[in-house]
């Protein structure tokens, strides 16, 4: 797409493309399950609670797995053309009623309806009030009526009404050089996990809107030298707030964990064996943990960076798990390569331009020869709708 920032002038907010695909028994459809792999883990009992063991040396073979083992009907929408609505590619949050779409560069957070319809900018970019410049977690909380966005280094949580105005920020009482939250503004309740720098005495707490404090949880064990290549996740892909760390350097044996009630519980982790322990990370789905390693790649003297991961995927029930890819089956089987990084608040959510979209579906068409009948001629009739001067589309799938 060339220069989207100049284009599409004369477009009406109401002409919304919005494309349901259901995977049902279309022809020559193909499923694939965790059913005739092995037993990978365990589950262990720690202080009364839980927690799911996979060992790495017992995945061997890799499964194609269907979008709709993991999720439910896709959605594809085009959003609002108008030139306020225009939205870079990167991070999408979706909510029940809302989607919320915001990039690194120069560019206010963007709040669409359902249907793609632009409602309004989220605050602005800048260094005044209301204002940001880089935001490492977003939360839409439609049952409060509140958007709430953590800055990096962040000294308080930004908070927007629903049409995008600064209300009253909520106080931290640390530092949070990068973190992840859950916030309840029904009960005026933020709890935090952060990443741990050495000099600060917390890794999570909970307190009140006003800043007082309920819990804390000390950094100990957890605690890393100050280095931001380290990263926190949390996916809250459920009602508890799923938290963990991804440690760059100086790897150590670790876990996903739930924080709730003043306690940080460790949900998943993995047994490495013997074996040098790689880079890895943890995710959690309604029913599936899933988590990659890889190895660290020297860029030059002073710079490094990762190998392709190896993506691997245990059954909460069953325990049975591999290695895996996930295949698009609500478009004609396609690989999808983001997943499951675009999975959190219960969605599976991806952010294109209309060029890639485009492309990447003309070349799978051309390509594939086993695409079913049904399948082939949405996807066609897809393409034939999608326009370069299009704003970008959105694809959701609402997590099973």
């Amino acid at each position: 797409m060339k220069n989207k920032q100049l284009k599409r002038t004369g477009c009406m907010a109401g002409l919304m493309f919005v494309l349901c695909l259901s995977s049902c028994t279309n022809e020559g459809r193909k499923t694939y399950a965790l059913d005739t792999q092995p037993v990978v883990g365990s589950v262990e009992m720690v202080n009364g609670d839980s927690v799911w063991v996979c060992d790495l040396a017992a995945i061997k073979d890799t499964a194609i797995l269907p979008l709709s083992c993991f999720a439910e009907e896709l959605q594809i929408v085009k959003l609002d053309n108008r030139d306020e609505a225009l939205v870079p590619v990167r991070n999408v949050v979706i909510s029940d009623n809302y989607m919320m779409v915001w990039g690194k560069d120069q560019t206010p957070f963007k709040l669409f309806d359902k249907s793609g319809k632009f409602l309004c900018n989220v605050g602005s970019v800048g260094q005044g009030p209301g204002e940001y410049k880089m935001i490492y977690d977003a939360q839409i909380d439609e049952n409060g009526g509140r958007i709430y966005l953590l800055p990096w280094n962040a000294r308080s949580l930004l908070a927007y009404d629903m049409k995008g105005q600064p209300v009253q920020n909520i106080p931290l009482p640390t530092l949070v050089p990068k973190g992840v939250f859950k916030a309840n503004t029904k009960d005026s309740l933020l709890s935090i996990f952060l990443l741990p720098f050495e000099y600060l005495p917390n890794v999570a707490w909970t307190q009140k809107f006003n800043g007082e404090i309920v819990d804390t949880i000390p950094s100990r064990h957890l605690a890393v030298k100050p280095d931001f290549s380290n990263e926190v996740y949390s996916n809250k892909n459920g009602t508890d707030f799923d938290v963990s760390l991804f440690v760059f350097w100086g790897r150590r044996p670790d876990s996903l964990y739930h924080y709730a009630n003043g306690r940080l519980t460790p949900r998943f982790t993995m047994n490495f064996g013997n074996r040098e322990i790689p880079i890895h990370d943890y995710k959690e789905l309604p029913h599936h943990f899933l988590g990659s390693t890889s190895v660290e790649k020297q860029v030059d003297e002073r710079n490094f960076t990762t190998e392709v991961p190896v993506d691997f995927v245990i059954d909460k029930r069953t325990l049975k798990g591999a290695f895996y890819k996930v295949e698009n089956d609500y478009l004609g089987n396609m690989p999808i390569q983001w997943f499951p990084y675009n999975c959190s608040n219960g969605y599976y959510a991806a952010n294109m331009e209309p060029a890639t979209l485009k492309e990447m579906l003309e070349k799978y068409l051309a390509e594939t020869t086993d695409i079913p009948t049904t399948d082939r001629e949405r996807m066609q009739k897809l393409v034939d709708s999608i326009q370069e001067n299009d704003n970008n589309y959105v694809l959701y799938a609402k997590l099973r």
